[in-house]
């Protein structure tokens, strides 16, 4: 009996976590390029994680999906598009955000205003259905996650004051520069600001992934409906989002390599390394969303709290560890560091408030 519990939760979690693990992967390509601009790899690499590898597996785990989506009409169809193309501009933000400031800083940001973001706007739509009490765990929890992201871009605010304590005397040693240091400090500041601008806005937008998800619920139901496994489901609702998602990617993207003529970046030395890092990209997206899905389905009713808590977790964590790991924080001050590991904790607890409060909420 106690075997039969316990077994769902071994692929359920060990699901969790290798999801979590791909997302926090994410944007480790991205660091590593050589040659491509960031929209370079992020429309290659999108092609691949919202086009070619989802169309390929749902060929053969989901082989009805055209006539579920048929089936839920056009209406529908639209609007779930619409939420996906949120969806890609959060993307393309996101890239822009991390390319300025840095994975570790970066994702935790992101992540953290998508964590409050994800919750509150369910928690709206459906307010009069929650308990008081749920939800006040769960306003408390999104405080909580706001804190967290305030610390964490102070901890980036403290690195680059750091920074622009030593940039002035590298560059008079390097070049010669006269440039005024106060102007150089100014600059740094302004760029930092400008990327938690874009981080800001690539969490906020990101939400219309959950949204596409709610609506495309009938998508899944009507593929139960027309023999495919509950496991793989999922991909079925994942599709139409992923079409208004890249579409947005396209547009975004494209416009962006035709204005600075980055597009002549896919040919030349080092164009084939970074393909194939956009290609690691897209399957790390892929991978990191079907393995969540999977992993929800077996865990049951802890799918969609504790191991909604675990993936992003573990996502903050990994992510931030892959960040130290290229050497974001190599020259970062002890109080920087540490000030980041204050705003992890908190983004991690505010999660598991967020998962307890959605346990309160009846089914």
């Amino acid at each position: 009996m106690m075997r039969s519990i316990m077994n769902p939760l071994i692929p359920g979690i060990g699901l969790i976590f290798f999801s979590a693990l791909c997302n926090a992967g994410v944007g480790v390509p991205l660091r590593l390029r050589r040659r491509y601009q960031w929209e370079n790899m992020w429309i290659v690499g999108h092609a691949f994680a919202m086009l070619i590898l989802p169309l390929g597996v749902a060929k053969f785990l989901v082989p009805d999906w055209p006539a579920a989506v048929r089936a839920v009409g056009p209406a529908t169809i639209a609007i779930i598009m619409a939420f996906g193309f949120m969806w890609g501009i959060g993307c393309v933000t996101f890239a822009i955000g991390i390319d300025t400031i840095g994975l570790s800083l970066g994702y935790a940001i992101i992540m953290g205003i998508i964590t409050s973001v994800g919750a509150l706007i369910p928690m709206a739509r459906r307010w009069s259905e929650i308990p008081t009490g749920a939800s006040i765990v769960i306003l408390i929890g999104i405080a909580v996650c706001i804190a967290g992201v305030a610390v964490c871009g102070r901890a980036g605010i403290i690195r680059e004051k750091a920074v622009d304590q030593n940039v002035p005397a590298s560059l008079a040693r390097e070049s010669g520069s006269s440039t005024p240091s106060s102007l150089i400090k100014k600059s740094a500041a302004g760029v930092f600001a400008i990327g938690l601008a874009w981080c800001i806005l690539s969490g906020v937008f990101s939400a219309g992934n959950n949204l596409g998800f709610d609506f495309a619920d009938r998508v899944a139901t009507e593929a139960v409906k027309l023999g495919t496994s509950p496991v793989y489901a999922s991909l079925a609702r994942f599709l139409a989002v992923y079409w208004g998602g890249y579409l947005a990617v396209l547009i975004l993207c494209g416009g962006r390599m035709l204005r600075t003529g980055s597009w002549r970046n896919y040919a030349g030395a080092g164009a084939g390394r970074d393909a194939a890092l956009s290609f690691a990209m897209g399957a790390f997206h892929f991978t990191s969303q079907i393995a969540y899905g999977a992993g929800a389905y077996y865990l049951g009713r802890l799918g969609t709290s504790v191991g909604f808590a675990v993936m992003i977790s573990a996502s903050i964590i990994l992510a931030n560890l892959f960040g130290f790991f290229t050497g974001e924080w190599k020259t970062a001050v002890t109080s920087s560091i540490r000030t980041l590991y204050l705003g992890l904790i908190m983004l991690i607890i505010a999660v598991l408030i967020l998962a307890y409060g959605n346990t309160l909420v009846p089914a």
